[in-house]
């Protein structure tokens, strides 16, 4: 028996057989892959909300304690014992906790790169298999067309089996068996492709590669040896399909709209929480969190990024995931503002009934 028959074993885990049982349903992985993050990204939005909501409250605490932690930070300046005694003196009055206030956010940070690591080993164990078993379909229907079945082989490769049989052939045989085989190979390899919408092969990135990977990108992506399938062998089938081929996989628009996405996600959130503020009288300041301005440049350019190196597959999976927070994250955020615009008016009121005593006096 040919030994690459059973050098690919189809993943089995958690991710893949959630991602696999969607592709049988709906006939198509990248559709069944951006339904997985859809799912995803709505049972992440109760953490999402937890998250935003303790980073504002924590937010509003530090910056209304900033002036006493400042006075304490300078006048015990000297004394770090008394300086940390009085600095939690501060938190007590103003009822601030930090255990408690990193635990919304470290649950959320948790849970979230539990998924993203995880669903990123299975993303890249998939795309192996897919890699490795779209070669081997095509590799057995052009070599079938020699009468030699991979299948049925035993000590000798594929290939050298392949030079046995057109051994002493005649030209005009053998240009008319390449030809066929060259055909029923190309067939193969166009029903088994895996594109979607403008991108010709999810496995590549989004950009102006080719949308059939050279030999080094295969044995690199597929976990297939080059002692398994030699490059003579692989550029005897693969080059004829490749000039076939559209000579560009994509034109970047994964990593424009991951970007651009991402970028009109994180900074929706701020504006709607500055315009619910002014509407409500409160302070904008009080409503935003300090690292936000920094988040909202430098996570767009990552996640265009990520985009623009990685394979398409991925690229989907970023992209489907920030649009479902662009569509989410205002109502998470509106939500969360408005408990929190009540806590400020609450603040506000005990902060101003004492002073309305000092004046009856």
């Amino acid at each position: 028996m040919d030994f690459l028959s059973i050098a690919l074993t189809k993943p089995n885990g958690f991710w893949d057989a959630i991602i696999f049982g969607m592709e049988s349903s709906i006939g198509n992985y990248a559709l069944a892959l951006i339904l997985v993050t859809v799912i995803i990204k709505f049972i992440m939005v109760p953490f999402d909300f937890i998250n935003k909501y303790t980073s504002k409250k924590s937010s509003r605490k530090q910056m209304e304690m900033k002036p006493e932690l400042d006075k304490v930070n300078a006048k015990y300046a000297n004394d770090k014992n008394l300086q940390n005694q009085k600095t939690m003196e501060v938190y007590k009055a103003h009822n601030y906790n930090v255990m408690g206030t990193c635990l919304g956010m470290l649950l959320y940070m948790v849970f979230t790169m539990i998924v993203f690591w995880t669903l990123f080993g299975s993303l890249n164990n998939i795309s192996s298999y897919k890699i490795g078993d779209q070669y081997l379909q095509v590799r057995k229907e052009y070599f079938a067309e020699f009468s030699v079945d991979v299948d049925s082989l035993e000590e000798q490769s594929a290939l050298d089996a392949y030079k046995v049989a057109i051994e002493g052939m005649a030209e005009d045989e053998l240009a008319t068996l390449t030809a066929s085989a060259n055909e029923k190979a190309n067939a193969k390899y166009q029903d088994t492709k895996t594109g979607f919408l403008w991108i010709e092969n999810i496995w590549l990135a989004d950009s102006t590669v080719s949308p059939v990977m050279k030999y080094s990108d295969f044995i690199k992506k597929s976990k297939i040896s080059s002692e398994q399938v030699t490059e003579e062998e692989y550029n005897l089938i693969m080059n004829p399909i490749s000039s076939n081929e559209r000579k560009v996989n994509g034109y970047f628009i994964l990593a424009i709209l991951a970007a651009g996405i991402n970028y009109l996600s994180i900074n929706i959130n701020n504006w709607i929480s500055k315009a619910k503020a002014k509407k409500k009288g409160v302070d904008p300041s009080l409503m935003s969190n300090g690292s936000g301005k920094w988040m909202s440049i430098i996570m767009p350019i990552i996640m265009g990024v990520f985009t623009l190196f990685y394979n398409a597959a991925f690229g989907l999976y970023i992209v489907a995931g920030a649009l479902i927070a662009l569509l989410t994250g205002p109502l998470v955020t509106m939500f969360a503002d408005m408990l929190e615009i009540e806590a400020i008016k609450k603040e506000q009121l005990r902060t101003v009934a004492p002073y309305d005593r000092k004046r009856r006096k």
